[in-house]
């Protein structure tokens, strides 16, 4: 495989952005910077974040939305939906500016500087829709890349939700598009509910949606199988310009906040398979946006994982082990997906 250093990284912590007791926090970020200035380093292209450009933002998110935004920080509002997503008064420039690391990130892959890239970014993104902040998320990231992509005249986008839950933003936003193929495995029957294997996208985008639901527990030989037998053929039928990734690490088995019982290396093994879809089918482009992982030493393992994947580097021993749970059969699950979404 042809050597991809370097790899573009760059890091938002949004210290302001911040809600005592809430696990979207900086607190998740405490160990990152140790990571990047780690064995990795050497890989590393670090980019200064910027925010994103209005005129980045509307390609996605109409302006009355951006301005409730903006509105809502400064009135220093605590909750923007019925759930627990949270505004401070730096919460909009704080969204903006992981926003725009994205696309700087994507903007040293797409002008060849490097092939892969990571934005580690908060507030995360997949749960937003154009106009309705949800799920911890502000500005749906992802979607605002994909768009950028777009505008650079690379048009079959291909995104890998691999969150342990459903980037339900992200389908909504995408499903009528059949540029954009979106591609979830997630863990059923938790937060969004939606990510169910018959929505395959409406009208024109038909067909370019695929959504894998997970029992709780299964682990990372079930995600391997998953992107071995079904994201694969799908993306080799798709024929995309660039893979973009919504990487969330709250799969992992340490996750408080749902039961998948991924590992540190499982993720290794899952971006590196990117990485080899990648350059099979894309040129060798592919960008990864962080999402959850709300266990900070799962996620820095994770994430040190993930860039060694990126930069063809062997895996490094891993700080956490194995999930100590049985990962349940996955085999019938796998056989009725690929008969949905292979047809």
């Amino acid at each position: 495989m042809e050597n991809r250093h370097p790899v573009a990284v760059t890091l938002v912590e949004s210290p302001d952005h911040f809600m005592r007791g809430h696990p979207e926090s900086p607190e998740r970020f405490k160990h990152l910077p140790e990571i990047l200035n780690g064995p990795i380093a050497p890989a590393l292209l670090r980019i200064a974040p910027q925010p994103a450009a209005e005129e980045e933002l509307l390609r996605v998110h109409p302006r009355h939305y951006l301005q409730a935004l903006a509105s809502a920080a400064a009135s220093g509002q605590r909750l923007l939906d019925y759930g627990d997503t949270y505004c401070t008064p730096a919460s909009y420039q704080a969204a903006r500016q992981a926003c725009g690391a994205l696309l700087q990130v994507l903007d040293a892959v797409l002008d060849g500087r490097c092939r892969g890239g990571f934005a580690l970014i908060r507030p995360p993104g997949h749960h937003a829709t154009d106009r309705q902040a949800m799920g911890f998320c502000l500005l749906n990231n992802i979607a605002v890349a994909a768009r950028h992509v777009q505008s650079h005249g690379l048009q079959r986008v291909f995104i890998v939700d691999f969150d342990v839950h459903h980037g339900n933003g992200t389908q909504a936003i995408f499903d009528p598009d059949p540029q954009v193929f979106y591609f979830s495995t997630h863990q059923r029957g938790i937060f969004p509910g939606s990510g169910r294997l018959p929505e395959r996208g409406v009208g024109e985008g038909l067909g370019t949606t695929a959504n894998v639901p997970l029992p709780a527990g299964c682990g990372d030989q079930a995600l391997g199988r998953v992107f071995a037998e079904l994201l694969e053929p799908l993306v080799a039928r798709f024929e995309p310009h660039i893979l973009l990734v919504s990487a969330g690490f709250d799969g992992h088995w340490r996750d408080p906040l749902a039961a998948l019982q991924l590992s540190s290396q499982g993720y290794y093994r899952l971006v590196r398979k990117l990485v080899e879809l990648a350059d099979r089918y894309c040129g060798g482009r592919v960008v990864l946006a962080l999402e959850g992982g709300y266990d900070p030493l799962a996620l820095a393992d994770s994430v040190e994982q993930s860039l060694h994947a990126l930069a063809c580097l062997p895996s490094p021993e891993a700080r956490i082990g194995p999930s100590p749970y049985a990962e349940p059969q996955v085999g019938a699950l796998l056989q009725q997906a690929a008969g949905v979404l292979l047809a």
